[in-house]
């Protein structure tokens, strides 16, 4: 599945939850009212099925959720969801906040994650949205959040990955990564 494909999944289902949950509509009304009508976009999709359990997903910088694949489930502290074939999932925040991070999808309103709000960067109100195709691959997009998105996990292959959807604007936060170094010596008999 193509970003274009994933595009237009989540063009129809953010079409859908405007309609069905007040919640999103005034989370996506807010939102793009506040960064523009074209601030939710889908960025290139990274697939998540056929990887060993679990994959980390942080929204921003500090609200963990996990997905698994051998179980089709998204879950984080306070709740879980099935990702089911062929449904469109959208990861975000209510507005006004309530320190709730919640999944919209076709089969309800899910909570599943809670942020602690006194961080300085919260998971966005139109966050992320997992695409599940009809071939059950699973695919996860940050959909422009002003906080970015991490993925880190393991392909089945194996082989390790961490992906970083970084914020468009650098500058309004700085994070300092210290590089840590390990140093192995040999023993001498």
């Amino acid at each position: 599945m193509d970003a274009s494909q994933v595009q237009s999944k989540l063009s129809s289902a953010i079409s859908q939850f405007r309609k069905r949950y007040d919640t999103f509509d005034e989370a996506y009304r807010s939102y793009t009212d506040q960064y523009g009508d074209h601030s939710v976009k889908c960025y290139p999709p990274y697939k998540i099925s056929g990887t060993i359990d679990p994959v980390i997903i942080i929204l921003g910088r500090t609200t963990p959720l996990f997905y698994r694949d051998s179980r089709s489930r998204i879950s984080g502290s306070i709740g879980s969801m099935a990702i089911e074939r062929g449904n469109v999932y959208v990861l975000g925040r209510r507005e006004p906040p309530d320190s709730k991070l919640v999944a919209w999808s076709l089969a309800g309103e899910t909570e599943l994650e809670q942020y602690d709000s006194r961080v300085r960067v919260i998971p966005s109100r139109i966050h992320a949205g997992i695409i599940s195709s009809e071939d059950n691959e699973v695919y996860f997009s940050d959909l422009g959040s002003t906080s970015g998105s991490i993925l880190a996990g393991e392909s089945s292959k194996p082989e390790p990955f961490i992906t970083l959807y970084a914020t468009s604007t650098v500058d309004v936060h700085k994070i300092t990564i210290d590089t840590k170094y390990a140093e192995f010596k040999k023993r001498q008999s």
